[in-house]
């Protein structure tokens, strides 16, 4: 089978569903095409919990299309909205709580209306070139191998697959000594008597690294759960398991939130070191040592920790969650210093919100010493991705989107959360249409066209004053009914 078609994107994650939303808003002919028989990639694949913050503190970074996805979610009942998170640290200043398959329908029907088709079950087999530049992808499927061409390609393969295939220039891991942050085989427990565990961790503060209350900011479905919370630690359970032998798990402590629906408990409590993304032995063997790790942690719930005596294991990522292996070198690198700074950039196509998170990746302690364990930076202002750290040094016909653009290790654990890299795809799909329709390369687009097509759809670009005011007010009113609501709580020093 051989088509054309202005814009492919390959790759239907968070990235790649909302590039190919943008890629056909601008009336180019786009093509979405994805490994697996449903969108959303490892937020749904990978089985992520709560989407990461739009937020720096209570202003709302990430916007225009990544909202409007949220804001479809609220409308079907499939999540609450942001939620404000009481103490940031570790968890980040909101997060999206979501039903996962509800995620999976909404991103398909937001990618059909905006005019884009959609290719499922199709894994990448190579990158189609011509000279220096992309011309296409092969991919191979029931149908057999498929010829795909295209003007301008998307890369929202997470791994940089079709860079890598056009032999672009990359850093795999940690420049210095190749290391990628830990990997992550997700899970729930269902039956959970949520309310037993939420007690368990108000009676003993001190056993956990840190834990807070999350406050919903708008109305939402009240067929969700009304109470929100997310905790690390258990640490005292942990290491009597582990010294008896019972226990088998990556970290010294187990992180934990709940969902949006009762009694659900979501677990991202496996650590998976040394496993490069890009090598399929590799990822096999993580695969295999995160199932043994989901096993061992399950019996230790049902075992040491109230509310969990008749809970089960109700479901799993079907595959591990990888954080980071390559980094794609564009015309731009964006460094940590930027991050943690707060650089401005006249190119700018996102603004930047997260901390830098960096899991440990080498051992069970959590943060530490950045260069031997795990990290958390705090930055000081939100700041700018330029559109030079989506396109590709020397090749052309191709734009990169998520956590495989231009960057440094350290930069990339900042922008490698979900709502980061659904506005890097905004931005992608963007760019990808108005250079596919005017017949010219990525990098000649010229800003101020993208700066305006991006801002018709809402992104933002600037911060907004008065609707920082705004979003602090209205924080900051929820936030205060809930601690007028709930005089005992388990968020520290409120």
């Amino acid at each position: 089978m051989e088509k054309e078609y202005d814009v492919i994107v390959m790759g239907g994650g968070p990235s790649g569903f909302i590039a190919a939303i943008a890629a056909g808003r601008t009336g180019a002919r786009t093509l979405l095409v994805d490994k697996n028989g449903f969108l959303g990639g490892a937020a749904t694949s990978a089985a992520l919990g709560p989407i990461s913050p739009f937020h720096i503190r209570d202003e709302q970074v990430v916007k225009g299309i990544p909202q409007q996805f949220m804001d479809r979610m609220v409308e079907y009942g499939a999540s609450p909205g942001h939620c404000k998170v009481l103490d940031p640290y570790g968890s980040g200043a909101y997060l999206g709580f979501f039903d996962r398959e509800r995620y999976k329908y909404i991103a398909y029907e937001m990618v059909r209306e905006a005019g884009a088709d959609v290719l499922l079950h199709s894994m990448f087999s190579g990158t189609l070139t011509e000279g220096d530049r992309v011309t296409g992808v092969k991919v191979v499927n029931k149908s057999g191998e498929n010829i795909l061409k295209a003007k301008v390609v998307v890369d929202a393969t997470g791994d940089g697959d079709v860079a890598s295939g056009a032999g672009a220039e990359f850093v795999l891991g940690r420049a210095k000594d190749r290391k990628m942050q830990p990997s992550t085989l997700m899970f729930e427990m269902g039956n959970v008597d949520t309310e037993k565990l939420y007690q368990y961790i108000l009676a003993n503060p001190d056993d956990f690294e840190w834990k807070s209350d999350v406050i919903p900011i708008r109305k939402y479905s009240d067929r969700l759960v009304s109470k929100y919370f997310v905790a690390q630690g258990f640490k005292k359970f942990v290491k009597q398991a582990v010294d008896n032998g019972e226990l088998h798990i990556g970290r010294d402590s187990i992180l934990l939130l709940n969902s949006v629906h009762p009694g659900v408990i979501h677990f991202n409590s496996t650590r998976v070191i040394d496993v490069d993304g890009t090598n399929a032995d590799s990822r096999t063997a993580g695969e295999i040592e995160g199932r043994r790790q989901v096993e061992s942690i399950v019996k230790f719930m049902n075992k040491y920790v109230p509310g969990f005596e008749h809970a089960f294991l109700s479901m799993t990522g079907s595959e591990l969650g990888v954080r980071e292996s390559r980094h794609i070198v564009g015309n731009y690198v964006l460094q940590a210093d930027d991050v943690i700074g707060g650089r401005k950039f006249d190119d700018v196509i996102t603004r930047g919100y997260f901390p830098i998170d960096v899991h440990n990746m080498a051992g069970k302690a959590g943060y530490g010493d950045p260069e031997t364990a795990g990290a958390w930076i705090d930055i000081k202002d939100s700041y700018d991705i330029p559109y030079r750290c989506l396109v590709p040094v020397k090749v052309d016909g191709l734009l990169m989107a998520g956590r495989c653009i231009s960057a440094t290790s350290e930069a990339h654990g900042s922008f490698r959360t979900q709502g980061s890299v659904m506005a890097i795809g905004q931005a992608a799909g963007t760019a990808a249409g108005l250079s596919a329709k005017q017949g010219i390369q990525p990098r000649e687009l010229d800003i101020k066209e993208l700066h305006a097509e991006l801002l018709s759809n809402g992104a933002s670009l600037r911060r907004d004053p008065e609707a920082v005011e705004r979003e602090t007010r209205n924080a900051q009113k929820y936030a205060a009914e809930f601690l007028q609501a709930n005089k005992r709580h388990i968020t520290p020093n409120i």
